[in-house]
C-alpha cells in the first residue's frame, strides 16, 4: 500500500479534485480499512473529497465524504440511508433509459457512465458511443462524469460532449510521472470545457 499512497499523493499534487478508494484485491478487511484510512487522511491534507467504491458501510466507518455504487452494489437509496444527507452518493449508469432519473430520485449527487474508449481497467465492458454521452447529459438533472479508457488525448473530447468531469485509473496509475499526468488530464479537460462554451 505505500506505493499506492505515493501514487495518490502525486495525483493530488497534480490537481486531482476527488479520490475514490477502489480496492479490488484480496486484502483482508483490516488491511483494506487501514489503507483506506491512510488515503482518506492524505486527501484531507489536500482538502480533496475522498469517496469509497462499492461499500457504504466502509464509507460510514471511515467518515468518508461519500460512496460510489454500481449495478452489483448496494442501491443508491441504501447508500443514502447509511451515509445520511451531506455525503456524496455517486451511481454508475449504463446508457439505459431513465437510469439518471432513477439515480436522482434515489438521492444520488452525480452519475458516471462509460467506457467511451477501450478500458484496461474493465476490458470486458462494451465501448459506448459518444452519442450515448450526449443523450445522458441532455436528459440528466445530475452532473455526468465519463469513465473508461480516458487519457489526456481524449479527455477534452468528453468535456466538449458535456461531461462534468472524468474518472481515470490507468492514465495516472501507469504514468511515469503521475503528478504531470494528473495535471495534463486536468488541463485537457478544462480546454474541452472552454471549447464547449
Amino acid at each position: 500500500m505505500p506505493r499506492l499512497l505515493e501514487i495518490v499523493e502525486a495525483a493530488l499534487q497534480g490537481g486531482v479534485s476527488l479520490v475514490q478508494f477502489r480496492e479490488k484485491s484480496e486484502h483482508g478487511p483490516t488491511e483494506r480499512q487501514d489503507a483506506a484510512t491512510r488515503m482518506r487522511d492524505l486527501c484531507r491534507e489536500h482538502h480533496v473529497p475522498f469517496i469509497v467504491n462499492d461499500d457504504p458501510l466502509l464509507a460510514q466507518a471511515l467518515d468518508a465524504d461519500g460512496v460510489h455504487v454500481g449495478r452489483d452494489d448496494p442501491s443508491p437509496q441504501a447508500a443514502r440511508e447509511i451515509l445520511g444527507p451531506g455525503r456524496i452518493v455517486g451511481v454508475t449508469v449504463y446508457g439505459g433509459p431513465d437510469e439518471e432519473a432513477a439515480a436522482a430520485a434515489a438521492g444520488a449527487d452525480y452519475v458516471a457512465v462509460g467506457p467511451f474508449f477501450p478500458s484496461p481497467t474493465k476490458p470486458e465492458e462494451p465501448v459506448l458511443s459518444l452519442d450515448v454521452l450526449d443523450h445522458i447529459v441532455e436528459r440528466s438533472s445530475l452532473p455526468v462524469f465519463a469513465i473508461g479508457g480516458i487519457h489526456s488525448e481524449n479527455a477534452g473530447l468528453l468535456a466538449i460532449h458535456g461531461a462534468a468531469g472524468i474518472a481515470v485509473v490507468s492514465a495516472i496509475m501507469e504514468a511515469d510521472d503521475r503528478r504531470a499526468a494528473a495535471s495534463t488530464l486536468a488541463r485537457a479537460f478544462e480546454a474541452g470545457a472552454l471549447a464547449r462554451r
